[in-house]
């Protein structure tokens, strides 16, 4: 089932698109890492994962993807952060692409870009994924678990954790900008 995203004003401060793109991407990151934990603490945490996973997916390059097709997240219907996503996500456009939200709990990966995992996520089912689909989660150790991005709660802040290893073989590829801002694990970080 795909569902329609609504709005969410709780974290409209961070969606502004009234600026450049690219400027929109780098503040992104700087509002993310200069937030004190006071101010961080206005917002629940699932909310400003969801945030983080919608503003990354603006730094992937994805491979054979027409413009006109829909960006597709995906995720078990009954994850906050989903919830979260559908509702920052209404009528936006990642590089061009309209935005859908899958939340059909099963895994059907072949139409996921972008699979958001939770507690219930299991290793197993991240190693089923097909090279086309992202995973991201803010599970701790999700990428010792095969998973390709976490979100980490480093000195009180988000840090993206990157795996290069668990994106070996992927047919997309992770943005210099959201690499410099990120900690990477795996590959020659061993």
């Amino acid at each position: 089932m795909h569902m329609k995203p609504s709005n969410l004003s709780t974290v409209g401060f961070l969606m502004s698109f009234k600026r450049p793109k690219l400027f929109n991407s780098i503040l992104f990151f700087f509002i993310g890492s200069c937030l004190s934990a006071q101010a961080q603490a206005a917002y629940q945490a699932h909310q400003i994962e969801a945030v983080y996973i919608y503003r990354i997916a603006n730094f992937i390059q994805w491979a054979e993807k027409e413009p006109k097709t829909p960006l597709i997240f995906c995720g078990d219907r009954f994850d906050p952060v989903v919830q979260t996503l559908i509702k920052i996500s209404t009528d936006k456009h990642i590089q061009g692409r309209g935005i859908e939200v899958d939340t059909n709990n099963h895994l059907t990966t072949q139409a996921c870009d972008i699979y958001i995992a939770n507690q219930n996520t299991q290793s197993s089912d991240l190693q089923a994924m097909g090279e086309n689909t992202l995973t991201i989660s803010g599970k701790q150790n999700f990428t010792r678990e095969f998973g390709m991005i976490e979100l980490r709660k480093v000195d009180g802040k988000v840090k993206p954790i990157i795996n290069l290893d668990n994106l070996a073989n992927s047919s997309f590829k992770i943005s210099s900008q959201l690499l410099r801002v990120s900690v990477i694990e795996g590959g020659n970080n061993k």
